[in-house]
């Protein structure tokens, strides 16, 4: 009797193993690629990712290269059969969200690899948060996806970290998250010093000294350029295709810096800068509503306290801006409030006054409150990072301010330990 069970147990576990190995061989399969002249590991990446369960090309050149025994070096030869990992092909499916409140972060694309976006998955479900603002196009004009715009290509512009975005996009729909695509507008370094003419005409200083126009080069793109307004609208409309969930405008201001407040940016009397950049915004939510996706924007800090000053010279007039916003973000960080301000002398340390004051100035200037969605700090002027009570008290502000959509943290270097710690300890 004993034997027979024995047998039986024998057979049973036999066909677990098979079953195991079976789903292993399932889970992880290979195609055979034979390399040919002109190859390299980024080409054969490129050709076979949308295969693999990879969403970065980084991440699946380095899979490639383990599971041939490929050096850093990174050389492969001329005939050389290579195992391509990959997983079973399925049709991609998205599910358009369609989240009222947010709690999320903006990381940096240079930060987005795959054991990165998994760890912050993780901690999303944990926490609860369900949105992620990735750079699209930074300050220095660096398209982060495969764009066919014929100016990006024609001065090197395109780094497609985000090269697989559907992938990327499936992936965290599936776990309730938002991709929030950031698109910096009129703030772009490379542009600027490659296309004079499409930059702001400095004036000479009240001196009469010319230094300033001989030497500008300059960060700034003029906003009131035609050219510069096509170009931004023609990236939009591509990474709108990509099938982001919402367009963050950044830098959709014209700069405060002391020698370009009075550059001639070729505006006519008739008009002012506020009306410049609402047209604009204007045009881009003409775009987003025809292709059914939120669009934001980015308030620069103190503007958000719309002094008439700072509206005149930025054209951020959250009033007139707001009919054409899904979401306003204003950027409220107390640590960049420097000198007596409000009474206060170390607005940094005391971050509940002031985040809570400022919420209730934008409310009074928003007639709908459910859109504005602050960006609050997760780092300080002078540090990468926060104490985690800094901004537990920046989240009780803005909900003590009766915003009840939430709000989104910034660290441009992606350190979001004291943030995570932060959530876990705030109890709405």
């Amino acid at each position: 009797m004993k034997k027979y069970l024995i047998i039986i147990l024998l057979v049973i576990f036999s066909i677990g193993l098979y079953h195991i190995l079976e789903a292993e061989e399932q889970e992880q399969k290979f195609i055979e690629y034979k390399v040919r002249s002109g190859d390299n590991l980024y080409k054969i990446a490129q050709k076979y990712i949308h295969l693999s369960r990879s969403i970065f090309l980084n991440s699946f050149i380095n899979e490639i290269k383990a599971y041939n025994n490929i050096l850093d070096s990174n050389i492969i030869h001329i005939d050389q059969v290579l195992m391509i990992p990959v997983s079973q092909t399925e049709e991609l499916r998205f599910h358009p969200l369609e989240l009222d409140s947010l709690c999320g972060i903006y990381l940096n694309t240079y930060s987005l690899y795959d054991k990165r976006l998994e760890h912050i998955i993780a901690r999303f479900n944990s926490l609860g948060c369900n949105a992620l603002v990735v750079d699209f196009r930074n300050v220095t004009g660096q398209l982060f996806y495969t764009s066919g715009n014929e100016i990006a290509q024609a001065n090197s512009l395109i780094l497609p970290i985000i090269n697989n975005p559907q992938k990327l996009i499936n992936l965290l729909h599936s776990h309730g998250i938002e991709l929030i695509a950031r698109v910096t507008m009129f703030k772009d370094t490379t542009l600027a010093r490659v296309y004079p003419h499409w930059r702001p005409t400095v004036l000479p200083d009240s001196t009469d000294s010319l230094s300033y126009q001989k030497n500008y080069v300059g960060h700034w793109l003029n906003p009131n350029n035609k050219e510069v307004q096509q170009y931004n609208l023609s990236l939009i409309k591509e990474i709108i295709a990509l099938g982001v969930d919402e367009i963050q405008l950044d830098y959709v201001r014209f700069p405060t810096e002391e020698h370009l407040l009075d550059a001639d940016y070729g505006i006519p009397d008739s008009l002012s800068k506020q009306d410049v950049i609402t047209d604009f915004v204007k045009q881009v939510y003409a775009i987003t509503q025809q292709a059914g996706v939120k669009l934001s924007a980015d308030i620069f800090g103190i503007i958000a306290l719309q002094n008439k000053v700072d509206v005149q010279n930025t054209g951020q007039d959250i009033a007139r801006l707001e009919s054409y916003l899904d979401r306003i973000h204003p950027m409220i960080y107390p640590s960049h409030f420097y000198g007596e301000f409000w009474g206060k002398s170390y607005p940094g340390k005391e971050p509940y006054y002031f985040i809570y004051r400022i919420c209730k100035e934008i409310m009074d200037e928003v007639d709908d409150n459910t859109k504005i969605i602050p960006y609050l700090e997760s780092f300080s002027l002078y540090s990468n990072s926060v104490d985690a009570y800094i901004v537990t008290a920046q989240i009780q502000a803005v909900k003590d301010a009766g915003l009840k959509n939430g709000f989104l943290f910034w660290n441009a270097g992606g350190y979001y330990l004291t943030t995570w710690e932060a959530l876990d300890r705030w109890q709405p």
